[in-house]
């Protein structure tokens, strides 16, 4: 049983999730507001609504790309030589922050920005599920030391902020 306090010199520590564990949490909650972009684009013309929820799916995209790229990345490329996963989730990155730059150049009520917030969804549904399905699963049988890096992610992700 864990009785970590607030007063622990390590809190970040203290739920001791290994690195799979916290990008899987970041890349559900990204995926929650992804749905919720979704629902919006496709159900209504381009609203407040889908607008905030699309700036803030946004920047959660930019925080998790940022985690993966600063830490996960590095030392799976190293762990897993030869391997085209990471290659892809870069790619997808890059895929993603373009659709985010085309946004940010799109007024909000054309047709065109809910069709790329469709697009967007899509790439992080995409970007998700090749993470958890196929990369994931290289860098635990590599035998990395996934706790060292989740506490190191736990850290990051606290001076980024939280996600949303």
């Amino acid at each position: 049983m864990n009785n970590a306090t607030a007063t622990s010199p390590c809190e970040p520590c203290a739920e001791a999730l290994d690195a799979l564990d916290v990008l899987s949490q970041g890349l559900e909650q990204t995926r929650v507001l992804a749905d919720e972009c979704r629902r919006f684009a496709r159900a209504v013309a381009c609203e407040d609504g889908m607008q905030q929820v699309a700036e803030t799916l946004c920047r959660a995209i930019h925080r998790m790309a940022e985690l993966e790229e600063d830490l996960l990345y590095p030392a799976a490329r190293e762990a897993l030589a030869g391997s085209p996963a990471i290659a892809l989730a870069e790619l997808e990155h890059a895929t993603a922050r373009e659709i985010i730059r085309q946004m940010q150049r799109t007024d909000p009520r054309e047709a065109r920005y809910g069709a790329l917030v469709v697009a967007l969804t899509d790439c992080v549904e995409r970007h998700a599920h090749q993470e958890q399905a196929e990369l994931f699963p290289q860098v635990r049988a590599a035998h990395m030391d996934l706790s060292e890096l989740g506490q190191r992610l736990t850290v990051r992700q606290q001076e980024l902020g939280t996600l949303a």
